[in-house]
């Protein structure tokens, strides 16, 4: 066995791919996501790749560094995955001790991961190490062909009542309308009250416009509430790069002062038309598992799927102790 950096190469991604889909055979991965992905990190943040070989064959891969979107100093995040025909070999353990070394140096205070629920192994990994559940995100899809739109069809005339417009990004374009420095600032508010261990970090606005050319942005899927010229919600939807069927939702909300409106179901309602009239057969989602928005996700259909856990292992108490 040998644990090496990764390369980067296509032969390397592919291997990426091929492990987290034998892993995870109902969440597909293609090597040109991760691509991209890797392409839009904030290079300001710590991240590291091994893999592991053995006779010349990649059969686990980790991943793990600094978060970029609710970075704390001293906070890493740790992901492993192991081929399932190489589990319970010892190689998941070796590359955990592996990452601990690295980040040994790195005065770590806390280490984060996740574990889906129906995943008991991963789970127990994590708990053997001291680790301990902090937040359940409830992930969920809705089959767009069941979507029955006639219960929200009020929401086009209440939002007329109330003067609240939705708009594509193509079509605030086309009105001139320089949206990108008002939309960051909007997402990252509705962020503010996205449960999370730790406050979600502002990305810069160079870094956040990154993601507006990544190929699973779909700008006509981009829904904007708009009250008096404001920017007061959002929601949007991407697409997956591994299922031309397959839309995920990626941010959802309205700023405090508009809410119990009926904001985001509209916008909601119309993200899902626009899901219809592409020819989309699956709407993917994910709420912390008391966020109020799991309950509008209910009403439009939207069924339960397995749920991921964020585990924590907290290596310095508040009040100071040196790390254990």
């Amino acid at each position: 066995m040998m644990i090496r950096p990764f390369n980067y190469s296509d032969d390397d991604y592919q291997a990426l791919a091929d492990i987290s889909n034998a892993v995870w055979p109902d969440r597909p991965s293609v090597p040109e996501g991760t691509k991209e992905n890797d392409k839009r990190r904030d290079p300001r943040y710590y991240l590291q790749r091994l893999v592991v070989e053995i006779d010349g064959g990649i059969v686990a891969s980790a991943l793990y560094g600094e978060s970029e979107w609710t970075h704390v100093p001293g906070k890493f995040f740790i992901s492993v995955q192991v081929h399932p025909d190489h589990q319970r070999t010892g190689i998941g353990t070796a590359l955990y001790d592996h990452i601990m070394g690295d980040l040994a140096e790195r005065g770590p205070t806390i280490f984060e991961s996740h574990a889906r629920e129906d995943k008991q192994e991963g789970m127990s990994f994590l708990e053997k190490r001291g680790y301990k559940k902090t937040l359940r995100d409830q992930m969920s899809e809705l089959v767009v062909a069941d979507f029955d739109p006639e219960p929200f069809a009020w929401t086009g005339e209440r939002m007329a009542e109330i003067g609240v417009e939705i708009r594509t990004v193509p079509e605030l374009e086309a009105d001139g309308i320089d949206w990108k420095p008002e939309m960051w600032e909007l997402e990252h508010e509705l962020m503010q009250d996205v449960p999370t261990d730790d406050p979600v970090t502002k990305q810069p606005f160079e870094q956040w416009v990154k993601w507006l050319t990544h190929p699973g942005f779909i700008p006509e899927a981009h829904f904007v509430a708009i009250v008096d010229g404001r920017f007061i919600g959002v929601t949007s939807l991407w697409q997956s790069m591994a299922e031309k069927d397959k839309l995920h939702t990626n941010l959802t909300g309205t700023v405090r002062s508009q809410r119990r409106k009926g904001i985001a179901t509209a916008l909601k309602a119309r993200s899902i038309e626009f899901a219809r009239d592409r020819g989309a057969r699956i709407i993917r989602t994910e709420n912390e598992e008391n966020n109020p928005m799991y309950d509008l996700n209910v009403r439009l259909g939207f069924k339960p799927v397995p749920a991921w856990w964020t585990y924590r292992k907290e290596l310095k108490s508040t009040n100071g102790d040196k790390p254990t």
